[in-house]
């Protein structure tokens, strides 16, 4: 009976035993933290900063952080939790502990500093190691990086959230920077040489957006029922998307004869499908395929040195300007038999897949400065060699860049534009790649005059899809704390430029309100670029200076001296983080300084003259080689050259077609170069008075 009693009491305490050890693990909290925390993360200095994460529903979260500070919360029901940790002036490294019941994180190697983010399109995007040359002395700015209080955050380009969760805060080091924005280092680096203290800097941007994807669909519905804003009115989901979707997809199946496949939006996704796509045109690139019906070039000779998909289709023949094209051509060489290289000086946008006499030869999928690509000996032959290009474009101007030639030791073999055929192949709209096999003709008949009957897909993994990368890109750093934000973009909204000023007012107090932040916001303005001959980027750059207007604490770096006539990707990345930077520090931070290039004020008619005024003279305007670039008009609206000259730091025009000027403006041309200058070096901004 003793044994049974003992057997029990043994079977009893190892029951609760084991209960309790139940109990115990149940009770776990599963403690996590935002990704955008980490080891060697930079806090915003003198502010209570917002620290947030998940945990058991009901748990108590303490945080402890080694300067002193501590700040409890209490999960909700979904387990969200979120303290606000107040931080001293500068310093570091400190630990912070996060504790609940039996769990517990710590941050090791926490800075106190100053903490921006920089956000935009590809010019924010674009990484020190974006393309060989891409930036002015890339290598050397590369292997000088080392400042280990530059600390940067990458939010990555994904759109599904997976890749942010294993992002870590890292140190500016010459093998950390190289996949970081060129723009935002630059404008870190002058920071911290100015001010000797921490910096962080989050990059969260996407190459080839618009402004209304960075926008949450309430801001865009209060900013009006606009075209560029419809889909969000309709209030759809993304399963009703898919479904519309594929029902498009059979319409013009049936109407088109298209093949239509979802292109991706990823560099490493689009090389892999490229190879598998079908597209039955491989014999495209064959030496003896009959190119006879395909068309001719017939190049404007202003084109003689690129050519863009833009230049061979008309405004109303929009929808083939983006899309897969493929082109032929045939040339000599004197030797066959020693090294040759096929050059495309200026690069192609965007992807290519190239051959010569029917052999791949080289694939790039991205926008490069420059193509390379060595020619296997024993490939060419002295006569009639082919080159066949498949080129795709993705979405805006797209093309050849520069010129083309075949470059051996002894000879340079030019390969002009006006020589070359070409076949459209497949249209790209909204993510969705629809291959067909018309000709022109066909493609006149079939698509273009039947556009009515062409449904065009909404994308659902098109970074500029409305709203997209606000709640993607944008919300996982919200609300972490800030001093301001850099913002580098508006290429991508050249061709609606006469919403851009609403739209970029609307998208800066879209963030504030968000972060319950007054912060500074400083933008980039979009620099010279030849863009296409229906485009309008002059009037966007307009747009950008007057939400200086309309926007409080904003401001505006003047690109107009950097811009690349043939690369939209300006090579000086160094200044343009330098002109943000200037803004920074003399209206945060103090500093005595110009920090801004002349900005048209006002302007008054003498006569035949006008006299123009700047804001942001600094010590006095100047003029680089010759003051041109400036027009006038009188009440024809026609405007003609002026001349001009700087007399008591104003600009005085007149001109002879003109005998009553009634406006002014200045560097009204997709690309110009700067004639106007403060003495501290700034450029002046393109402006029109006429410009409403």
């Amino acid at each position: 009976m003793k044994t049974i009693i003992q057997f029990y009491s043994f079977s009893f305490l190892l029951f609760i035993c084991l209960q309790t050890k139940i109990n115990a693990q149940n009770s776990s909290t599963n403690l996590s933290i935002s990704p955008i925390f980490s080891n060697h993360m930079v806090l915003q200095q003198k502010n209570a900063n917002p620290i947030w994460g998940k945990a058991t529903p009901g748990a108590n979260i303490v945080v402890n952080a080694t300067w002193g500070e501590s700040s409890k919360a209490k999960t909700d029901k979904h387990g969200n939790w979120l303290v606000k940790l107040n931080t001293p002036s500068y310093g570091g490294p400190y630990l912070i502990n996060i504790k609940s019941r039996n769990n517990q994180l710590e941050l090791n190697d926490v800075m106190i500093g100053e903490v921006w983010l920089a956000s935009g399109q590809s010019n924010m995007e674009w990484k020190m190691n974006q393309c060989s040359g891409c930036i002015d002395n890339q290598d050397e700015e590369i292997a000088d990086a080392n400042s280990p209080d530059i600390r940067m955050f990458n939010v990555p380009m994904d759109l599904s959230g997976e890749k942010f969760k294993y992002q870590k805060w890292e140190q500016a080091n010459s093998q950390n920077i190289e996949d970081f924005s060129a723009t935002a280092y630059f404008f870190a680096r002058e920071l911290h040489q100015k001010m000797d203290i921490p910096v962080g800097i989050i990059n969260t941007s996407w190459g080839g957006t618009r402004v209304e994807a960075w926008t949450s669909p309430k801001k865009l519905n209060e900013l009006g029922p606009t075209n560029h804003i419809k889909h969000q009115q309709k209030n759809r989901f993304e399963a009703d998307f898919k479904r519309y979707n594929d029902s498009i997809v059979l319409i013009n199946q049936k109407n088109f004869g298209f093949k239509m496949v979802e292109f991706p939006v990823f560099k490493e996704e689009v090389e892999k499908k490229m190879h598998e796509y079908d597209f039955k045109d491989q014999n495209f690139s064959e030496v003896n395929f009959n190119d006879d019906q395909w068309n001719k070039i017939g190049l404007n000779p202003n084109f003689e040195n690129n050519l863009f998909f833009e230049n061979l289709y008309s405004d109303d023949q929009s929808i083939l300007q983006d899309g897969t094209l493929w082109f032929r051509t045939n040339f000599d060489v004197q030797d066959p038999a020693i090294k040759h290289n096929l050059i495309f000086s200026k690069g192609i946008d965007d992807f290519d897949q190239t051959f010569i006499n029917g052999r791949n030869i080289g694939n790039t999928f991205l926008h490069l400065d420059e193509r390379n690509y060595s020619i296997p000996l024993g490939l060419l032959k002295k006569k009639n060699n082919v080159l066949a290009v498949r080129l795709t474009d993705w979405m805006m101007g797209g093309g050849f860049r520069g010129t083309a030639y075949v470059l051996s030791a002894n000879d340079s073999i030019g390969l002009p534009y006006k020589d070359f055929k070409y076949k459209h192949q497949a249209i790209i709209t909204n993510g969705y790649l629809m291959v067909h096999n018309y000709n022109e003709d066909d493609l006149q008949k079939k698509i273009i005059n039947n556009e009515e009957k062409f449904l065009k897909p909404h994308n659902l993994n098109d970074p500029n899809e409305y709203s997209i990368l606000y709640r993607r890109m944008l919300k996982p750093t919200i609300p972490f704390g800030i001093k301001g934000v850099i913002w580098y973009q508006g290429e991508a909204n050249v061709g609606n430029y006469k919403d851009y000023k609403v739209l970029l007012d609307g998208m800066i107090s879209d963030w504030r309100s968000h972060w319950n932040d007054d912060f500074s916001f400083y933008f980039a303005q979009i620099a010279p670029y030849i863009y296409s001959r229906k485009e309008n980027s002059q009037g966007l750059r307009d747009a950008q200076r007057k939400v200086l207007n309309i926007t409080p604490k904003t401001g505006m770096a003047i690109l107009l001296d950097i811009g690349e006539e043939n690369d939209i990707h300006p090579h000086n990345k160094q200044d343009v983080g330098k002109r943000l930077a200037l803004l920074a520090l003399k209206r945060d931070y103090g500093f005595d300084l110009v920090d801004s290039g002349p900005l048209y004020s006002n302007h008054e008619v003498k006569n035949r003259y006008i006299e123009v005024d700047f804001n942001h003279i600094g010590s006095g305007l100047i003029v680089k080689d010759k003051l041109d670039g400036f027009e006038i008009a009188g009440h024809d609206g026609v405007f003609y050259p002026a001349i001009a000259q700087i007399k008591n730091n104003k600009v005085k025009l007149n001109s002879p077609n003109v005998k009553k000027p009634i406006n002014v403006r200045y560097g009204w041309k997709n690309y110009f170069e700067a004639t106007l200058f403060n003495k501290e070096g700034l450029p002046a901004s393109s402006f029109s008075s006429s410009n409403k």
